[in-house]
């Protein structure tokens, strides 16, 4: 039999392996103000988290991503102070409650480390303003003095994508890899979070990715590590000695556009070419899937067919790797990229306020998420495709005394499926039960065949068997 697990990614804290990630984008969450008034006083906005603690512990997830809370000039990506809390959101006392009372609850909390880039208003580059090549500063940036910017600067600059709101900064030199260091070092141990995700990480590096580690890992083992990744080979930035995890928005696209397209072939093969158990490019990584985050079309704006987010919540919660859930779409919030990025970063909705269907999407990501921590296979199993043709898909999770079989239905009529799984060393009279339907009868392999009746429309069904 093939119940044993993959090659264990011993690098990764086991806290956030099995981890339900709830990703919050504060500035947006909170209300705050789009420009931030570096002379006013700070407003305790991060005070309304605690009008949601409640929401989250029902919610089921165990650890919260953060985004920029540093003092910034408007999105928070702009770096202003990396030491001080964004004005608009309150001040360090504030957030050290706030993070006390969360792991409190038995949540984790990782902070959104802008690395790559600061603002303008970052005082390195406000000196280099101010001093020109006389600047101490002038070697934390990649300056070109015989150029000029759109500002009037009088020189030129690296800035992230030709954003020169955003310097980039010299991250091959010394002092700017010192000082970045002690910026993680002091979040980590004086404030006490329990990770970073760097922002662009597929920018970074990879010298100092390997640097970053090492100091965050001396002074928290358990910390951990996310990076930003988008496109290219994933093991280029996640490894043993390098990051912990990486977001896989190569799933992302695959799963949206096998729904919008109404064909799981191309999910099927590229959860194939990436989480085989025998030859999948990334059997070993630590990726963190999602459907929404601040900045993509949020998944109920993104699907052609509304009622797609079900089954694709379903996915969610058992494919292989770290869920992470962005605020608002437990409730089916909407919000498209091609309006700009305030349209996915808009308020939590009070319950009065959620869209239609919010409460009903609501009561199946709790079911999910639920059905995620009850049974470990999700998290820890090995994968393999079983089904991936027109609307429909199914594939099996194996761990040492469990086993699932996931089945996705994204057409309107309910189906049948008959999956191959002696191959899997699933053996002749194993019986599965529905943890997600349990209304619906169970199956039993026979032939070396499982065949799944009844998989209702636009939802699925998981089935289990555990000794």
């Amino acid at each position: 039999m093939r119940y044993a697990i993959q090659s264990p990614r011993y690098w990764l804290p086991d806290w956030a392996n099995h981890a339900v990630f709830y990703h919050l984008y504060p500035l947006g969450f909170l209300d705050a103000p789009p420009q931030n008034d570096l002379e006013a006083q700070p407003v305790p906005r991060l005070a309304g988290l605690r009008d949601w603690y409640d929401h989250l512990e029902r919610l089921g997830v165990t650890a919260i991503y953060l985004g920029p809370v540093f003092e910034s000039g408007s999105h928070g990506y702009d770096t202003v102070d990396y030491f001080a809390i964004d004005r608009r959101l309150g001040d360090m006392a504030l957030f050290r409650q706030i993070l006390d009372e969360l792991h409190g609850r038995g949540l984790r909390v990782i902070l959104d480390g802008v690395f790559n880039h600061t603002g303008r208003g970052f005082f390195a580059f406000q000196d280099i303003l101010k001093n020109g090549r006389n600047s101490q500063y002038q070697s934390w940036y990649h300056i070109n003095w015989a150029g000029n910017s759109s500002y009037g600067d009088g020189f030129a600059y690296e800035s992230w994508e030709g954003h020169e709101a955003l310097p980039k900064l010299n991250l091959a030199n010394p002092d700017v890899r010192s000082y970045l260091f002690e910026v993680a070092r002091m979040w980590l141990v004086d404030v006490g979070i329990d990770g970073w995700r760097l922002d662009v990480a597929y920018e970074l590096p990879i010298d100092f990715l390997w640097e970053f580690r090492r100091t965050c890992k001396e002074v928290r083992p358990d910390c951990f590590l996310l990076g930003e990744t988008i496109r290219g080979d994933y093991r280029t930035w996640v490894a043993p000695d390098l990051l912990d995890a990486g977001t896989d928005y190569q799933l992302y696209e695959s799963l949206v556009r096998s729904f919008n397209d109404g064909n799981f072939a191309d999910l099927r093969a590229g959860l194939d070419r990436a989480r085989h158990v025998d030859y999948g490019l990334y059997k070993e990584l630590a990726l963190v899937n999602f459907l929404s985050n601040h900045d993509v079309t949020r998944i109920r704006s993104r699907l052609k067919d509304e009622r797609h987010v079900y089954p694709a919540l379903i996915l969610l919660l058992t494919t292989p790797g770290i869920p992470a859930l962005y605020y608002g779409d437990e409730v089916g919030m909407r919000g498209r990229k091609e309006d700009g990025d305030p349209a996915l970063r808009r308020p939590m909705p009070q319950p009065a306020d959620w869209p239609e269907y919010g409460a009903d999407i609501l009561r199946e990501t709790l079911r999910l998420v639920r059905l995620r921590h009850e049974h470990h296979v999700f998290a820890d199993g090995r994968y393999a495709s079983l089904y991936g043709q027109g609307p429909h898909f199914a594939f099996l999770r194996a761990h040492t005394r469990e086993i699932a079989v996931v089945a996705i239905n994204a057409d309107d009529a309910p189906v049948s499926l008959t999956l191959p799984v002696r191959e899997q060393g699933i053996v002749d009279g194993t019986v599965l039960h529905d943890v997600l339907n349990p209304h619906l009868p169970g199956a039993t392999v026979e032939g070396g065949q499982l065949v799944v009746d009844e998989v209702p429309p636009n939802w699925g069904r998981v089935l289990v068997a555990s000794w």
